[in-house]
């Protein structure tokens, strides 16, 4: 990017073993290069061939690293490091853009002027875990105290706010969730579109439904809302949702 033509939007996408998902994103995306979009991959020092892969064919993307990390939140907090955007956003390996929707997401950064972040609509492609819904639509309201309302390849963060709130990574699976959480509760602001932007790819391990990831739900909220009264509710309610999984 040139000084005339700032960078306007980061794309961060973190990769470890999965290069047949990288292959494909990093293609999805080659048309909107030219639309002052970024792409940088934090690549975990896979074990296939990603690395070698990535190096040959660097001219796909604007920045690469290639080194161990402590998990795919450690990824992202590298990539926004490295980062020049007036935007930031993540995308995982084999998640696509909708061309429709990306345009739509381009000209609305274009615009913004005091939004500190923004979320858009994504599809969830099959197969699907039983209670995922296809389409995921943000909310920003007090349903982030329940429920993760926004999905990470929706969600537009600013500079400023994800310079200055990189994920935790005491949470392995959730800090997506704590991040937007205790955004929320510091008042920030976010701007909902229903515009779909991305088309997710099945799997994530925030979509593995084991009873540690509710256990990490109720220590990441006791983060958040301290009092013993929010946190015998949140105990009660994330054991309720275990169950509710077990059965569907």
């Amino acid at each position: 990017m040139t000084k005339e033509t700032p960078t306007l939007l980061s794309i961060i996408i973190p990769s470890y073993n999965q290069l047949e998902g990288l292959k494909k994103t990093l293609n999805a995306f080659s048309k909107f290069r030219n639309k002052r979009v970024e792409l940088i991959v934090i690549d975990g020092l896979s074990s296939d061939d990603s690395p070698n892969w990535i190096k040959e064919n660097r001219a796909l993307m604007d920045c690469f690293q290639i080194e161990t990390d402590k998990g795919i939140y450690d990824a992202m907090n590298k990539g926004v490091a490295l980062s020049k955007g007036k935007w930031i956003l993540f995308f995982g390996t084999g998640d696509l853009p909708t061309e429709d929707g990306f345009d739509v997401l381009i000209r609305t950064l274009e615009q913004a002027t005091e939004t500190e972040v923004m979320a858009f609509g994504v599809h969830l492609l099959p197969p699907r875990e039983p209670g995922v819904p296809e389409f995921y639509q943000p909310v920003w309201n007090t349903s982030l105290k329940w429920r993760n309302t926004l999905h990470h390849q929706g969600v537009i963060y600013s500079r400023d706010i994800i310079c200055n709130t990189p994920y935790d990574l005491r949470f392995k699976v959730l800090a997506d969730y704590h991040l937007n959480l205790k955004l929320w509760k510091q008042g920030v602001t976010c701007r909902c579109f229903d515009t779909v932007i991305s088309e997710v790819a099945p799997g994530g391990v925030s979509r593995k439904f084991r009873h540690s990831l509710y256990r990490e739900e109720r220590a990441m909220k006791r983060t958040i809302f301290p009092s013993m009264s929010d946190q015998i509710v949140q105990h009660v309610f994330t054991r309720l949702k275990w169950v509710k999984k077990q059965l569907s």
